[in-house]
């Protein structure tokens, strides 16, 4: 190419001008990310006292801090409420319900404390509730509802949610405190700077001038120096505060983790926008499951199904020739006290089978066909066990009377026998079913809590005594109940006085504490 040299000719581009690269904008921080940061931060702060609260008031309080189990729950879902009204969260149509629930226990607490038998489910069932109510009220709850999910629900409150934001906290705290630094920074200016160091050099030259002003003028007076010593003298502390002084510390060191897993939940749930577990993933999960084959399927359900049947037909065989004779007291005894929560175990077998055929199975469980068929069967046999074991509790019941753990008894019993009813409606309509009893599960275990199941059962007791159906007083039953409340206890012995009892029974009634001063009842 031949090149023109003349001026204002064209030259050629050898290369062309650089591009630069853009700028990449840094990622926002987790501080910058948060809406409304006051908001946060008023969180934050709420979820320290929280912490403190059931660290020292709930967890290591004593049986006069009962009140704090119906105020906790009533705190934390103001608290919570406004959190998510602040952040315009809205929950699952069912989160008041459940929040009425936990309520309910709370109350129960309250008026009852902690029932004898139930003290245990008490406690898991308060814990759950207020977990899963967080879950419906944030919207994390894997389908929006409560249905088959429900052990993914639990798995998503008790540990991804709290656990995976554990140090959510401590993180956002670290960005207010870091933005508030930058702040400050960026705002000072050299006479700024220059005033604070007059400042610290002043007060530093003040605290050396008063030290050896004190020292000189201490030895001048015994009057002022005595004084001054008893202020500026090591506070002596006594057994007693050194032990409560250590207490609260340890106290407050156990309060950090509880408060920060409580915000991890709480937090955790509103910075997300789906929940951890969903329920099409769950299912997609378990889509690459291996599939159980129909046949297999069937031939399970079918060797049960042959071995409840063999087990019903012993029993029918075992009582027909009772039919119309008069049984012995221990042949009814044996009757009622064998087997009952057998019984139970084999209807909780019968729900997992159930569970694995609608998770597990390579044909829907509701399908028409001979697997339909096999599952009707299946839970009818499960209704037939729950029928007989409610025989076996209710004639246990009236051979020897009420126990709040017959009571509580009778609770799971009615549990599973609504469980089977709506399993095999479900097999023939989709209804949901597993919404239901989880429903039916929550709202009758926090009634049965406001219940005074104790003085139920006393007053059973001292009327099978005064018919003559109970021989002798159940000192476990009555003893117990009478420390637990001084109620009772009043009630008890007005009764038991005004009754005729064995010589023994009178001995030891008399060597009561609990029924000392107590006047003698009507006979």
């Amino acid at each position: 190419m031949e090149m023109s040299k003349k001026e204002g000719a064209p030259r050629p581009l050898y290369s062309p001008a650089p591009i630069l690269p853009e700028k990449a904008e840094p990622a926002p921080t987790l501080w910058q990310a948060l809406p409304r940061r006051r908001v946060w931060l008023a969180a934050l702060a709420a979820s320290y006292a929280a912490g403190w609260f059931y660290v020292r008031v709930l967890a290591l309080g004593s049986e006069q801090d009962q009140w704090a189990w119906a105020a906790f729950p009533v705190l934390f879902v103001a608290g919570v409420e406004a959190f998510a009204r602040a952040l315009g969260r809205r929950g699952a149509v069912a989160a008041p319900f459940w929040a009425v629930c936990w309520l309910l226990q709370g109350a129960a607490m309250l008026l009852y404390g902690l029932h004898s038998e139930l003290a245990l489910w008490q406690l898991l069932a308060w814990h759950l509730t207020a977990v899963y109510w967080v879950l419906a009220r944030t919207g994390m709850q894997a389908a929006g509802r409560a249905n088959a999910m429900l052990a993914a629900d639990g798995i998503a409150g008790l540990f991804t949610l709290p656990w995976s934001d554990i140090a959510l906290r401590t993180r956002i705290l670290a960005g207010a405190l870091g933005a508030w630094r930058r702040g400050r920074a960026q705002r000072r200016t050299p006479q700024a700077r220059r005033r604070r160091q007059e400042l610290a050099a002043g007060i530093l030259l003040a605290l050396a001038l008063g030290g050896y002003a004190l020292a000189e003028l201490s030895a001048a007076d015994t009057a002022f120096g005595a004084f001054i010593g008893r202020w500026l003298r090591w506070p002596q502390l006594s057994d007693r505060q050194f032990a409560r002084l250590v207490g609260d510390i340890f106290t407050l060191l156990l309060s950090l983790p509880v408060g920060a897993w409580l915000f991890g939940l709480v937090g955790g749930a509103l910075r997300r926008t789906r929940p951890p577990l969903a329920e099409g993933d769950v299912y997609r999960a378990l889509g690459r499951a291996p599939r159980l084959p129909a046949l297999t399927g069937q031939l399970a359900v079918g060797g049960l199904c042959a071995v409840y049947a063999l087990f019903f037909a012993v029993q029918v065989a075992e009582f027909l020739p009772a039919l119309g004779a008069p049984l012995a007291p221990q042949q009814v005894s044996r009757f009622a006290v064998e087997g009952f929560w057998q019984l139970c175990r084999i209807l909780l077998l019968d729900f997992a089978v159930l569970a694995a055929v609608h998770f597990f199975g390579a044909r829907p469980a509701d399908a028409p066909g001979r697997q339909r068929a096999g599952l009707c069967v299946f839970g009818a046999f499960g209704l037939a066990f729950a029928a007989l074991a409610a025989a076996k509790l209710g004639l246990y019941i009236h051979l020897y009377g009420l126990t709040p753990r017959r009571v509580l008894s009778a609770w799971v019993l009615g549990v599973l026998g609504l469980g089977c009813v709506l399993a095999l409606v479900r097999l023939f309509r989709r209804i949901p079913a597993v919404r239901v009893l989880a429903a039916a599960l929550a709202l009758s275990f926090s009634l049965l809590c406001c219940a005074d199941i104790e003085r139920a059962c006393l007053r059973d007791h001292l009327a099978r005594l005064e018919t003559g159906r109970a021989e002798t007083v159940d000192w476990d039953l009555v003893g117990n109940f009478a420390y637990m409340r001084g109620d009772l206890a009043e009630e008890a012995a007005r009764a038991l006085k005004g009754m005729e009892l064995a010589p023994s029974d009178a001995a030891r009634l008399a060597g009561e504490p609990w029924a000392e001063g107590v006047p003698a009842g009507q006979p």
